[in-house]
């Protein structure tokens, strides 16, 4: 059992990786809302964790995609978006931040 890299910091790790992209794809939409033509991109991250989840697959298979939806830039929505990945920026920091304390006092405990 390999306790440093365990599935749940393994998925914690993608999802920080498609955080980081989703950050910067949604400061993109911001840069280029008024690019003629421009149309939104997303990083589906939760979906994909569900599709991969429902199959009982690896989340090592997830790997970070954009798509274009097709709608227009709308700025609050992205500003909206950008409060809510840094939410989840915060919460992933935490957890894994956490795990590493845990595995930090089963290593230099001495309680008996």
């Amino acid at each position: 059992m390999n306790i440093i890299e365990s599935g749940h910091s393994q998925l914690l790790a993608q999802a920080m990786d498609n955080y980081t992209l989703r950050q910067r794809v949604t400061s993109s939409n911001i840069a280029n809302i008024d690019s003629p033509g421009y149309k939104r991109h997303d990083v589906p991250f939760e979906e994909e964790l569900r599709q991969v989840r429902s199959r009982g697959g690896d989340v090592n298979s997830i790997t970070p995609t954009i798509r274009e939806t097709g709608d227009e830039v709308v700025l609050e929505n992205e500003l909206m978006e950008m409060a809510d990945t840094q939410m989840r920026v915060q919460l992933v920091t935490r957890s894994l931040r956490h795990h590493y304390d845990m595995l930090k006092t089963g290593i230099t405990s001495t309680t008996r």
